[in-house]
Parts: C-alpha cells; structure tokens; sequence
C-alpha cells in the first residue's frame, strides 16, 4: 500500500511538473519539428504541453480576466520565442551575417520578434477559447477543437509552422490529403491527438468525465487516420498510373535549372560564412547555361526554357539596357525561353517604388511578361508598420545592412508559351502563402517555377524548409513544381510531391534538366477550398450550440 501511495505522489509530482512547465516543453516540440532537423513527427504531440500549461490558469478565477488574459498572452509568446529560437537559427544566421548585427542582438530579433508572431497565433488559438469558456467539463473539448479547424484558413500566417502540414512533410501516404484538405488542413491530425490526449488525463486524473464519448472520440480519430492512408495511397498510385498515359496534346517542355552558386561574401560580415567563392557576373551565367544546352540538343524540335535563380541576373534588366541586350541575344541565339529574377522601380509622387520581379523571355528575345513579387518577409523585405513607426522604421534601415524594401504587387500572374505550357514564377517566399500558387494555377497555370536565392541563410535548414512548403504547393494544387535556387537545394517536384530529379546539394554548383509535361490534374482542395472552410465554420457553431445547451460551458 504504502509503495502504491509513494508512486502515486510520484506520478503527481510528475504531472504537475510537467503541466507547470508545459508552454516549454511545447516550445522545444515545436521548434525540433521544423524541416531538416528528422523529428518533424514530433509536431503531432506539440500543443499538448502548452494547453494543459494554459488550463491550469483557466480555474484561477482569483484573477480578473485581463490578469487571465495578459498571463495567457505571455505563456503563449515564451511558447513562440523558444519555437523560433530552435526552428528558426536560419534567420538568426542571416541577420548575424548579413545584417552584420552581433549574435546576441540577432538571436533576440528571431526570437522575440518573429516569436511574436507565433505567441499571437498560439494565444488565438489556445489561448482565446479558454478565457470565454467558464467551465471546462469535455463539452469544451470539441468546441476548442472545431474553433481552430475554423479559424486556421483565415488566420494570416508568416511561416505555417507545424500547423499540419510541416508535421507531416514526410508522410507520403499522409501528404496526399492535401489536395482535399490543404496542408495546413492536416492539423486536424495535431489537433485531435491533443484534445484526445487531454480528455484521457482528465478522467485518469478524477476530472470529470465521459468514458464512452472519449472511446467514441477515439475510434472516430483513428478510422479518419485510417481511411486518410487509404485515400493517399490510391491517390498515390492514381497519379502514377496517369503519368503513363499521357494524350497526345498535353504540353512538353524541356527545362534547363541552372544553380550557379554565386557568393554573397561581398556583403558578409565574415566571408567563410557565405560558403561560397564564386563571383557573380552575367558571363559565368551564360557560361553556366551553355554548357547545361548541350542537353536540349537531343530533341531540337522541343520548347526549351532555361531557369536562373533569384539574384543571380547582376543588373537591373528594365534599366541596364548593355544586360539586358546580352540576354536577348543569349535566347534569340540558342533559340529558347528564358526566366530569371530582377529588380525595378518606379517613380511616385511619394518616392521610387522598388519591386522584386521575375521576367519571362520568349526565344526571339521579346518580353513576354513580368511578376511582381507579392510576399514579402518581415525585416528582410519590408518593415511592418513602417508607416505607423517612422522612427523606429528609420532606425532599422540605418542599423541593419542589407534589408530591402520592396512593394508588393498584386497581379497572380501566368506565362503562357509556345506548345501550350503556361506557368507562374512566384519568388522565394512567395510560396509560404498558399493563396498566391493557389490563385496562379486557378488563373491557368500548369506549371511553377520558385526561383530563389538562400545563400543568405548559410548552411542550415532554410532550403529544407522551402522544399517541404513546395512539395505542399505541389500537392495541394496538383502540379509539378521547379525550385530553382541560386545556392541549393535545387529540385524539380511533381504533381504527387515527389521528386522528378535528384536534388542538388546545398552550396553546389551544377545544372538539372527534365522534360516536363504538364497535363491538368483535378485537386478538390484547389476548387473549393472555400466550401470546405464554411463546413467548418458551419461545424464550430453547432458544436457552440451543443456545448452551451448540455454542457453549459458559457
């Protein structure tokens, strides 16, 4: 008896241990689960600390309820800094490097400040409900649970974190929901392990609780778990077979991906941080592209495209008229298309305006269009509220090297060329948004080309992470996806999130061709994301509905 006892205090102990320290532990779980690091599975079991960390405030009711608030709000950003810390050390290294700040200043930017961001996001979703619901009985459980499945698709995010779809990047069977549900749609799976996880405890703690809805609950989460490996591996196998069988006017086109690993050391603060010697010029590009065109040889009757990455081209190509006579004369030569990066402005009566753009040539040599990029990154790209905190934005572009700051366009642009391929060049970080390659394939595309620049981020997981969120666009829109990328890891993706090509090494020198065809592909999740948004608006009230009338959670 005595021995039962002594483990009992134990496991109590234990349990409050972990409960009081929980929006830690939640923190580390979610920064480990970023792509590149191999525990992305962790994500699955991520908010199970911080929401019983968070329920234990809940029965304080001591505190008025914007003490309850304001202790919320701050577990939550501690939960966000420490996520951002661990995930997120490919900004640090970038600021560090290229911002030419000291490591101490930089780490605090990455954590504080776009650990915010994540704090803001945690407390909305973890963190809101519990201050409006009064009593916690498991009625709040589904309500909670149907609340975030309804808030997720509108709630504006910088990075998706493990929000479902990072969690299960590597997941094949997994991964082809997403053309049903979205990546971020898979926080389901997230969500239900955690709000299980905390209806079991509670009843194994004496809380009150339902035993035969919790086993409902249960099997109701595992049978979705399971017909989701049976939709993926027919999906899977689907796709497979279809590219077999291919009509006969579906379009080809030849694509050269030239990687050309030019150095940023010039405005590194250390030089071997930028693991890179090679000197940027449009020579060495050309160079690099013929070398990569003895390949096209092999069918000359082809439409052939050569991709250069982001900020590869030296010159402003609308404005340097010596650059951009060179590459004119490049495609109209070799007679083939031709996609790259540049930058231009325009004048306004409130000053030049600077946009990031990706330009189309066709192979005469004319323009055949141009995107201009439309997310752009905090700190990096932009200041927020640069208009609101002139001072502060003043401050920032006096101490922090290298920042630009672009304005957004606004166009979800397509390309379309000879032999019928049309496609879309989204810029770096403009595939974090899934709206923007959502609403590209919506207006026609059949085919997008990332074009990226990562040498800024040095050897870390960055790359890693732009292929996972690629592999998502892929699959959720049911199209080959190219990431072309100045420093690695350079990849052509298929509609099925699988690689087409090897993938090059990151800080590595070389060239990838395949012959792409761009047949059209149905994704449910594409054409009517909205209605399946409304479903769980629709769901989340119901559930408010129940709750409130038998439960009395309110």
């Amino acid at each position: 008896m005595q021995k039962n006892l002594d483990y009992n205090i134990s496991k109590n102990i234990f349990y409050n241990h972990f409960v009081a320290f929980g929006n830690i532990y939640s923190g580390i779980l979610i920064g480990i689960s970023a792509p590149g690091l191999g525990t992305q599975w962790l994500g699955i079991i991520s908010f199970i600390p911080l929401s019983l960390n968070l329920e234990s405030y809940h029965g304080k009711r001591i505190f008025p309820f914007w003490k309850r608030a304001l202790i919320f709000f701050t577990t939550c950003w501690l939960t966000g800094i420490i996520a951002t810390s661990i995930a997120c050390y490919w900004i640090t290294n970038s600021i560090y490097i290229f911002g030419h700040l000291p490591w101490p200043v930089a780490f605090f930017i990455t954590g504080v400040c776009y650990g915010l961001e994540v704090g803001i996001q945690l407390f909305i979703y973890f963190g809101i409900p519990l201050l409006i619901i009064k009593k916690l009985n498991n009625w709040d459980l589904p309500v909670r649970f149907s609340y975030i499945l309804a808030l997720a698709p509108w709630y504006p995010k910088l990075i998706q974190w493990n929000y479902g779809g990072l969690t299960f990047s590597e997941f094949p069977f997994i991964e082809q929901l997403g053309d049903l549900i979205g990546s971020s749609g898979l926080i389901i799976f997230n969500l239900g392990i955690t709000f299980l996880a905390i209806g079991w405890l509670r009843k194994f703690t004496g809380m009150e609780s339902n035993k035969k809805k919790l086993f409902r609950a249960t099997i109701a989460y595992f049978l979705f778990c399971f017909l989701g490996l049976i939709y993926g591996s027919w999906r899977l196998y689907n796709l497979e077979e279809n590219n077999t069988d291919f009509a006969e006017k579906t379009p080809e086109l030849d694509i050269l991906l030239v990687q050309p690993n030019f150095s940023l050391d010039n405005l590194a603060s250390n030089p071997e941080l930028s693991f890179s010697k090679r000197k940027y010029n449009l020579e060495n590009l050309i160079i690099d592209s013929r070398k990569g065109l003895k390949e096209f040889t092999k069918n000359n009757d082809s439409t052939k495209l050569v991709v250069w990455p982001e900020s590869v081209f030296p010159e402003p190509f609308f404005k340097n008229n010596r650059s951009r006579q060179k590459v004119v004369d490049f495609a109209k030569n070799n007679k083939i298309h031709v996609l790259f990066t540049s930058i231009d402005w325009e004048d306004t009566p409130n000053g030049e305006k600077f946009y990031g753009v990706s330009v189309l040539l066709d192979k005469k040599g004319d323009i055949i269009g141009r995107y201009n990029k439309i997310f752009l990154i905090p700190f990096g790209e932009m200041i927020p509220f640069s208009s609101w905190f002139p001072k502060i934005a003043s401050w920032l572009r006096r101490n922090i090297s290298n920042m630009s700051e672009f304005h957004p366009g606004n166009e979800f642009k397509v390309f379309t060329i000879s032999g019928g391929a049309k496609l879309s060049a989204p810029i770096c970080f403009d595939i974090f948004a899934p709206v923007v390659i959502r609403k590209m394939v919506r207006n026609g595309s059949n085919l997008i080309i990332n074009l990226s620049n990562l040498a800024w981020f040095g050897k870390t997981n960055a790359s890693d992470n732009m292929v996972a969120f690629l592999r998502w666009r892929a699959i959720e829109n049911r199209v080959p996806v190219v990431f072309a990328s100045n420093n690695g890891q350079s990849v052509f993706i298929g509609a099925n999130g699988e690689n087409l090509t090897k993938q090059l090494n990151l800080f590595e020198e070389g060239t990838l061709f395949s012959t792409l065809n761009l047949r059209s592909r149905f994704s449910f999740y594409r054409e009517f994301a909205e209605w399946l948004w409304g479903a769980y608006i629709l769901i989340f009230l119901v559930y408010c509905y129940l709750a409130n009338r038998r439960g009395k959670i309110f």
